[in-house]
Order: C-alpha cells, then structure tokens, then sequence
C-alpha cells in the first residue's frame, strides 16, 4: 500500500511539495481543481508503476529551479524515490486509470490507431495471457537468433559467389583440373581482350579547313555611287577638317534631320543659295550612307578571315591527329603528317596587310571603286598559298587513316564476354570446394533446420496464445458491455479480437450503436464523429475497470483513478461511485483524484455507509506560494455544504466563541434567516426578492395563506433586518463596510436569529 506521498518536487505545479504531514489510507480521495496538479500526480504514479522516467522528464517545471526529486512511502515506510532521471525501484502492482491511459489504449483525438489496438490487447490479456505471451516471445526470439545465424552463414559466405546467386554457387560441380583450364582460358582472354583494346582505339580524321570570300570583299572595294559628287564630298570633308572634332560628321548628318531644305535648323535663316549645305546634302544621302556602312563592315572581316587563330586551331588539330596516328604505331607504319606552319603564316600576313590597306583607303573614299584585277589576283594567290599548307597536311592525315583502317579490317576477334564467362564459372567452381566454404555449407545446413524447427515452435505457440486471446477477449466483450449497460451508454462493442498482423499482436472491435455499424477508422460514421466525449471516457473506463476487476492479483494492486467522472452524467456518476466501491473492496487500495468536491464527499458517505469504520483519507492539491501546487488539509463536508448551513454554522460557532470574522458572522445573518424562510415555506418566497419585501409579503398575507403562520415572527425579522441590513451595499450603499461592530450587540442579534430558526417565535 503507498502510505505517503513524501516529496515531489520540481514536477509540473509540484514544484515543492510536502506530503509528509498526510498518510494515504486503503481509501485515498484526493481533491484539486482544474490545472493544479492532478495528471501531474497520477503521472509521477504511473511512472513509478511502468519505471519509465521520461514520464516525469517531460513535466519538469517550466520556470522551476528544483531538481526533479520524489519520495514515495509505501508499506512498512519502504521509501521509492525517483532522482538523477531513475526510480529505485518500479512498482507494478500499481493500475493507473487517466489522460494517458485513454491516450495510449483507447484513442487520441478521435482517432483509434495501431498502437491503440496493440497497447490495449496488451493491458486487457493481463495475468491470463502472460504465460502463453511469454511462450510466444521466446519462440520468437528462438527463431529470429536461429535466422540470423543462418544470416550469419550466408554473409559469410557472401564473398565466395560473388556474381552467382547463392543456390547456383551451391549447386556447382567439382572440377578436377580446373586450375589448367583457367590458365588456358585466360590466355585466350588476353589475346580477345588486347585485340579490343587495339579495335576501340580512335582512328585519325581530317582538320577543317578555314574559308574566305575574297570575290564579295573585292566587289564592296569597287562599289560606287553615281549620284556622288566627288566636288559634295571633298567640301565636306574640308568644313569636317576646319571643326577638327572626330564626331562633326556624325553630329552634321543627325543635324540635317531637322531641317526642311530651305532653312537653318538653328537660325532660321534661308539656306536655298548655300553651297556647303548642298554639298551636306549629297554627302549624307541614304544611298551613300549604306555604302559607308558596308565599307566600315571590311575592316571586321578581314581582320577575323586572316586571323593568326586560323592557323593556331589548324596546328592543334594537326597534333590531335598525330597523336592518334601515334597510338597505332605499334601495328602500323605511317608517314609522319606534317604542316608547313611557317608558310601558311608568312602568306596569311601578307594577305591581310594587302587586304587592310585597301579597306582603309576605300573607307577614306567609300564612293569611289577602289581595287584592281591584279589585287584580286594577289589575294587569291596567297590565300591559296595558306589552304595548300593544310591540304597537303591533311592529305597526310587521310593516308594514315587508309592504313589504320585497313589493319584494322584484318584483326581476328574473339568473344571476351563468353571467355570471361568461363574463367568465372571455374573461379567459382575452386571456391565453392574449399575446405572452409565446405564447412559454411554444412553448417548452414544444420542452422536451416534449427531455424525451421524454432519457425515452427514459434507458429505453434502463436497459435495456443491465439486460442488464450479469443477465450479472453470474449469474455473481456461480455464484461465491457455490461458496464456499458450499467453506465447507461447506447452504444456496445461487438466483434473483439486479435491478430498477429504487423510486429505484434493487436485487438480488433467493431462498435454498434442504435443497431448500426460505427467504425473505428474512416466512416462515417466512426468512432471520432459518432460517439460524444462522455462516451468515449466511459468506454475507457470500461475497458480499465474490466480488465482490472478480474485481475487474480488485485487483493495486492493500488488502484488509481484520476477523474473518473469526467465528461459523465448524473447516471454514469452514480454506476461509477458503485464501481470504485467494488474496486476498494477488492483491491488492496484506491487512489481517486477529482475535481469534483461532491463526489468525493460522495463516494466517502458510501463507503462508510457499509462500514463506518472504513479508513478513508482525504486531502487536497491547494495553491501554494509562487501560484504552484501543495497537498492541504481537505474538509469536504465545508466545502460542500449550502449557503444556508455555512451561514448557519458561521453564527454557531461565533456563539460557541470560536475565533470568526466579526463582519462576516454579521453579513450572515440576514441571508441565514432568508435560506430559513425559504426551507420554511418552499416555492411560496421568492428567490429575486429581497429581504424586506419577503417580510412584507408575510405581513400582507391573508389569513388562509401559509405565510400567515410566520406573521407573529413580522416584528423580529424587521428588528433583526433593520440591524443586518447596515452590513449589506443594497440598503446601505458606500457605508456597509464601515459601519462600527460591537461584539455585544453582535452577540445578541446572532442569539436572536438563531432562536427564531430554531424554535420559530421570537426571543422574549
């Protein structure tokens, strides 16, 4: 039995508190409201139950400056105590029903999943099934340590039939002189293979050779225009020489453009009779411009069609070509290629020096034809020189072709694939009779059957354990949907079962509500979208109860529950304190955590009700300095009581002389006095009346009126109103709370309302 909750400390709101000063008893209802503590606490019991510490990890105090620390005091003051991330011990015995439990078996947000239905097979088998499972994981394991050895096996022998499949590497017969055939063999390979080798070598090809059109070049240079006055021409170029600035007639022919033949552009003046703007207008015709154009184009092409780079890439084509030629040396004697560089260079000089000099003087008089046949013929001659250079060299370079194709053409194949082929077949052959791939193959042998016999030992034990899980599972059915009954749920489950599909076993159920299929998953409609929130914790709480009130070792499990009634109504709240009860009768001890001060007060009336000497502890998680959580004293009969009887006992216990408020013993007596004329005559006052006009109504009621009765007590309760009401801001607005109290006077009117309630006349 845990008998204290000793310390937790640095745990959610627990940051710091001391359970020492309270001893849990066989019954333990622990009272906290929403968000102080409650899941935290059932939590840290979980995790002492399961040994996992994370559980207590993860709720670390967020701005806590403890180190996670718990004491638990269980029987005999044997202390378990979680420090350093580890329990000392773990305590199975206990069986936590909460948050965590719906969220690990049942579902998550509406959704039931695989590890739903796996977690709840397991928590719903219990003591039952433990032996067959255990059978199960043993022959499980049996057969997956027998596999891997026969994995073992075959990794190990991996690396001797490599390129063979294990089974063909097997099966390979023994070859008696295989090491003669593999000599012979790949001296053929060899010879197949130098003969690939020799055929895949690139053969030499030709260079391109560089073109120039001379004729077109020749025909720009002797271009003209009729229509051009070498008179317009030279007076322009005269005015261009006196500007002396490089761009005039670039800024003299965009100036043009704004005139209209007739006048200045800039002055306006008359420019009809003006000699050098006609001549403007000759030189800077259209026809004329196209021509300066195509001359000023020459200069470009001569420079790129006499380029030194012609000869350059010419050169490295040549060495590309040797190079290749001189790969085939060993089998074949060529002529060595050779470019006569130099030749090809002095004439290309020559031809762009020729070329350049008659592109200048054309562009210096774009309009006359410039050129003769005999530059013509000059140009032609030296260009003729530089494509001779490279013709002979790649005549050169054809010739070494013919021969290399030639041999080539002569070389006998053989079929290198089909000998390699061979020399692997005997390669594998040899390997697979060695002496330890021999002995791999034996013991693989022995192994292969180990694992079939562990195969089958685990399928036979999966077998008995499926037979213990659907006789569980049936019975586990029969007793879910009587507590559903009883819970007055609409629904049931149907159908529950279990697999062995994924890595382990699983239940499987179907819902029925209202006669109707619901689905776990998808719909709709489903389990998500069908049943309310009330509904899916009472089937929770269900499959938790049932599985734990058949535990053969409850008589030594502590039972948790943490807000059983949550989401339920009265009638589920009522089956669920019947519940507890059997719980706390069969079980060793029930822990019940709740928010709910009525319940508690509740379930303690009802088990006292069979024995009035049950132990039964009560206290609570309060508000403690720093707005964190500590365990306080719980007096729920206070907490529970009505207006009227906490009134009622603030008066008696002033009279007793026990310490009170004096304003707040003196505020009661008027609402002590209503809750009694209220019990005195149900539904006859009513409650939005106030005070006075309540003993108004008694006054003025006739004498057949049960009101009547009370109209001896009319005096008294407006003496004892004209006194209380001082005390409240309806009828004494912005004076009530300073109004003087003097203990005697208080005394009196207090002794005063208490004979009228209890002996219903006024004190003479």
């Amino acid at each position: 039995m845990l008998e204290r909750i000793e310390q937790i400390q640095g745990v959610g709101l627990l940051h710091d508190a001391n359970g020492k000063p309270y001893t849990c008893q066989k019954a333990t209802l622990i009272y906290a409201d929403n968000g102080r503590g409650k899941s935290t606490l059932a939590t840290v019991l979980r995790s002492v139950s399961t040994g996992d510490p994370s559980l207590i990890a993860q709720r670390k105090t967020v701005d806590g400056t403890q180190p996670l620390k718990v004491i638990l005091q269980f029987s005999s003051g044997h202390k378990v105590t979680y420090s350093g991330n580890t329990w000392s011990e773990t305590r199975p015995e206990l069986l936590v029903f909460d948050a965590d439990f719906v969220e690990r078996n049942v579902h998550s947000g509406g959704a039931v999943s695989t590890g739903h239905r796996k977690n709840l097979l397991e928590f719903a088998l219990g003591e039952v099934a433990v032996v067959a499972r255990s059978e199960v994981d043993k022959a499980t394991l049996e057969a997956k340590v027998a596999a891997e050895k026969v994995h073992s096996l075959e990794a190990q022998l991996s690396g001797y039939h490599s390129g063979l499949p294990l089974a063909q590497f097997e099966k390979l017969p023994k070859v008696p002189d295989v090491d003669a055939q593999v000599n012979s063999l790949q001296k053929r390979l060899g010879a197949a293979k130098n003969v690939a080798a020799i055929a895949a070598k690139p053969i030499p090809g030709v260079v391109a050779e560089p073109t120039f059109e001379l004729t077109g070049l020749f025909t720009a240079l002797e271009a003209s225009l009729a229509n051009v006055h070498a008179h317009a021409e030279q007076v322009v170029r005269q005015h261009i020489q006196k500007l002396g600035v490089k761009t005039a007639e670039s800024w003299l022919s965009q100036g043009r453009q704004f005139g209209d033949s007739e006048t200045c552009p800039y002055c306006a003046q008359s420019t009809k009779d003006n000699d050098l703007i006609h001549a403007y207008q000759t030189h800077f015709n259209a026809a004329y411009g196209a021509l300066k154009n195509k001359v000023a184009a020459l200069h470009d092409s001569v420079v790129t069609g006499t380029s030194t780079r012609i000869i350059e890439a010419f050169v490295h084509g040549v060495a590309i070509a040797r190079a290749q030629v001189a790969a085939w040396n060993e089998h074949v004697q060529t002529a060595p290629i050779a470019f006569d560089e130099a030749v090809a260079r002095s004439a290309l000089a020559e031809l762009q020096v020729l070329l350049l000099d008659l592109v200048r003087r054309k562009q210096a008089s774009p309009a006359e034809a410039l050129s003769s046949a005999t530059d013509l013929e000059k140009a032609i001659e030296l260009w003729q020189q530089v494509i001779l250079c490279m013709q002979n060299a790649n005549a050169q370079i054809l010739s070494a072709a013919g021969l290399i194709t030639t041999y080539k053409g002569k070389l006998a194949t053989d079929n290198v694939q089909q000998l390699q082929s061979q020399v692997q077949q005997l390669q594998a052959s040899k390997r697979r009779y060695e002496p330890v791939v021999v002995e791999l193959f034996a013991k693989r042998v022995l192994a292969r059957k180990e694992a079939s016999t562990a195969e089958n030992k685990k399928k036979a034990a999966r077998t008995k354990l499926d037979e213990v899980m659907k006789a569980t599972l049936k019975q586990y059915e029969k007793w879910i949907n009587a507590l559903l009954k009883k819970f007055g749920a609409s629904f049931s489950i149907k159908d529950m079962d279990a697999n062995f599909r994924g890595a382990a076993p699983r239940s499987e159920y179907g819902l029925l509500l209202r006669g109707k299929d619901v689905a776990l998953e998808g719909g709709p409609p489903s389990f998500a979208t069908t049943l309310s929130e009330g509904d899916k914790r009472t089937l929770a709480f269900a499959f938790f109860i049932a599985s734990t009130l058949q535990d053969p070792k409850l008589a030594t499990r502590i039972v948790v529950v943490d807000d059983p009634m949550c989401s339920l109504d009265l009638n589920r709240r009522h089956h669920t304190r019947s519940v507890l009860k059997k719980l706390h009768s069969k079980a060793e001890q029930l822990i019940m955590l709740a928010h709910d001060p009525y319940f508690i007060r509740d379930l303690r009336d009802e088990l006292r009700k069979e024995n009035n000497a049950a132990p039964v502890a009560l206290f609570q998680l309060a508000l403690a300095a720093g707005d964190y959580t500590g365990f306080a004293v719980l007096d729920v009969d206070k907490d529970c009581e009505s207006d009227y009887f906490r009134h009622h006992r603030l008066l008696n216990e002033f009279i007793a002389g026990q310490n009170a408020d004096a304003r707040t013993v003196a505020k009661a007596i008027r609402p002590m006095l209503e809750g009694y004329l209220h019990r005195r005559f149900p539904c006859l006052v009513p409650k939005s009346q106030m005070f006075g006009q309540v003993v108004t109504l008694i006054r003025q009621a006739p004498p057949t009126a049960p009101l009547s009765h009370a109209q001896d007590l009319v005096d008294e309760l407006n003496d004892i109103n004209e006194y209380a009401g001082q005390f409240h801001h309806d009828t004494n607005p912005g004076g009530a709370d300073t109004v003087a109290i003097v203990a005697s006077e208080l005394k009196t009117y207090v002794e005063r309302s208490l004979h009228l309630v209890h002996s219903g006349a006024a004190l003479t």
